[in-house]
């Protein structure tokens, strides 16, 4: 359970409210026990006819009832309030991992696989820290005490308690191996079904059009099978430990039982339901440990998922603190030197490099167009000036300072690249725009949409910024959305602006209004990726890239 260990400094932050809950658990266990204990005493006082008042044990009796369901409400309360806000750490801290490890070099992780690692698994780890550590702490506690009162009736309860109370405890133990198995293998399923039912739903015309969807349905029932066979596996270790866990504990209140009864003689008639009650109730809190040890596996497994997350190496080095722009925002405006790629060269990988030895230098005021054939280099360039990887040799700076010295907000202030697939969010135009610059003003934003051709009469957006916008994009065309990622990257007012393939998708008037646009601009440096002859010829200058190796300038 080290990697469960390892995660659990993500309480430190909230120990306050994981210290309530594991108190207001106490009390409400100690409640339950409490008013077991003295029904039993109440009963055995009746049947012994030895005077009682009842009026004194029927309030005390209710108001240890109050006090149960009061703690049980407030435990519940803070124990949900704690579980949400550790879902939240621990989505940040995941996803801030993710973020600075990715893009690997190697090939990404299926969507699915982030997707289970993210949610299923972080909710998994919620349901232990905040629903199952503090309850269990609670019942270890409960258990010692109620185990200490119970055999200082009778040591002999140790003959019954302790084989019968290790068979219940450590069975899950024993099949933790397997255990573990079978949860990396529901992880793996269920990541499998999520990637293929999220690529199904991206290619859903694609494949209709290929005629491949039946076989695509089909490889996805196969799949789901596959995961329900698994979970049919899981859920009989489940069953069955839980059987193996309930036998032991019913035997050993069995045995507690009849230790009891076999022992009257030195027990007074008024005290023997009393006396059975503790000998009963004190393994209760044992089945809440057991039901956590029967989890051990998909804790472990889960947690394991989620550490390996964290322990990512970043994809580049942060740069140091204090290392910014070489000086700060004086040397950026003394150096107006652009883009410049200097001697780069970068793999995949061990393989071939893919951009051996090039050089490149884009001045601000220029449009400078990287043309040539697939997997000569052009996107693996553009991705490099976006410092999404540091070169295996050479350097990349703007206005004269090198990228491993920018802090990450610095970088992404100067430099704003518009992929081929823009993704846009659920919203409006207007929405998505934002997202280059929340803080924009609605006369920023107008100018930029209006630099993108979004509010052309032509444009076919009739309400023009306030244009719904669906999930993935739905609902604009291909070349809407190409503007909004476009005026969402113009936005930001960037140093270095970088297209990799823009305009694929606009008409060649607006191929052309674009264009004229960013060639207008005198202090950005735009570097271009395209194939159009058109849009290649807007250009200031041209840069051919080949797939061969070799030094290009």
């Amino acid at each position: 359970m080290r990697a469960v260990l390892r995660l659990l400094p993500v309480i430190a932050s909230r120990r306050g409210l994981f210290v309530e809950t594991v108190a207001w658990s106490v009390v409400n266990q100690a409640a339950v026990l409490t008013i077991a204990l003295g029904l039993a005493f109440a009963v055995g006082r009746v049947v012994a006819s030895e005077p009682l008042d009842l009026r004194v044990t029927t309030a005390a009796l209710c108001a240890l009832g109050v006090l149960a369901a009061a703690a049980a409400w407030r435990e519940s309360w803070v124990s949900h309030d704690l579980a949400y806000r550790l879902i939240g750490v621990l989505r940040g801290r995941v996803f801030d991992s993710l973020r600075r490890a990715l893009p690997a070099r190697t090939r990404h992780r299926r969507t699915g696989d982030l997707i289970t690692t993210v949610v299923g698994d972080i909710e998994t780890l919620e349901w232990l820290y905040a629903h199952t550590a503090a309850q269990t702490l609670s019942a270890v506690l409960v258990l010692a005490v109620g185990g200490m009162v119970s055999v200082s009736l009778s040591p002999l309860l140790l003959l019954v308690w302790v084989p019968l109370l290790a068979i219940g405890v450590a069975t899950p133990l024993v099949t933790a191996r397997r255990a573990r198995r079978d949860s990396a293998a529901l992880a793996a399923g269920a990541a499998t079904i999520r990637s293929e039912l999220l690529d199904t739903v991206r290619g859903l015309r694609e494949l209709t059009g290929a005629d491949a969807l039946d076989a695509q349905l089909d490889r996805i029932t196969a799949d789901t099978r596959a995961h329900a066979r698994t979970q049919v596996r899981e859920a009989a270790r489940l069953g069955g430990e839980r059987a193996v866990a309930d036998v032991a504990l019913a035997g050993a209140a069995l045995g507690a039982i009849g230790i009891v009864l076999l022992g009257r003689d030195a027990i007074g008639p008024a005290d023997i339901p009393l006396a059975i009650t503790v000998a009963v109730a004190g393994l209760g809190p044992a089945a809440q440990i057991a039901d956590l040890l029967r989890n051990a596996g998909t804790l472990r497994a889960a947690a394991e998922r989620i550490a390996d997350v964290l322990a990512a190496a970043p994809a580049v080095r942060p740069a140091a603190v204090g290392e910014a722009l070489a000086g700060g925002e004086a040397a950026a405006v003394a150096d107006k030197s652009g883009l410049v790629l200097d001697d780069v060269t970068f793999a995949y990988d061990s393989g071939r490099p893919v951009l051996d030895r090039f050089s490149l230098h884009v001045r601000p005021g220029q449009v400078v167009a990287l043309t040539g054939p697939s997997g000569a280099g052009k996107t693996t360039a553009a991705r490099l000036a976006l410092r999404l990887w540091d070169p295996d040799q050479g350097s990349i700076r703007i206005d004269g300072t090198d990228l491993r010295e920018l802090p990450d907000a610095e970088l992404r202030a100067l430099v704003a690249v518009v992929p081929q697939a823009s993704p846009l969010l659920r919203g409006t135009i207007r929405t998505n725009i934002t997202l280059g610059d929340p803080d924009a003003t609605a006369t920023m934003i107008d100018h930029a949409a209006r630099a993108a051709g979004l509010l052309d009469p032509a444009s076919g957006l009739p309400l023009g910024l306030e244009t719904p916008v669906g999930e993935h994009g739905t609902g604009l065309s291909g070349g809407q959305r190409a503007r909004v990622a476009i005026a969402r990257a113009l936005l930001r007012e960037p140093r270095v602006l970088v297209l990799d393939e823009p305009t694929a998708s606009l008409d060649p008037d607006a191929d052309t209004a674009v264009m004229d646009f960013l060639a207008r601009a005198t202090d950005r440096a735009t570097l271009l990726i395209a194939h159009r002859p058109d849009t290649v010829a807007a250009a200031h200058a041209r840069i051919a890239l080949h797939t061969t190796a070799g030094r290009h300038t």
